[in-house]
């Protein structure tokens, strides 16, 4: 079994015509993390996944989409 979580932060946050310095400053999530999360080179706590889906008016499913792929 092949778990692969995804990140459509970025798609998300420019559909919005939003910065990432914007959506730092609505957040309190340092500029340095959201890179990381639309990278996913880290994974956002579920605190800041739900100020990120709350932020922009998006599910966390959305932002974060869960891919169970089977082998």
């Amino acid at each position: 079994m092949n778990d692969k979580l995804t990140s459509n932060l970025r798609k998300c946050r420019t559909e919005k015509n939003v910065s990432q310095k914007e959506l730092s400053k609505m957040t309190g999530i340092s500029v340095r993390c959201l890179e990381y999360y639309e990278g996913l080179t880290n994974i956002p706590s579920l605190l800041n996944a739900y100020r990120l889906a709350k932020t922009l008016d998006t599910p966390i499913s959305e932002l974060f989409p869960y891919k169970n792929e089977s082998s």
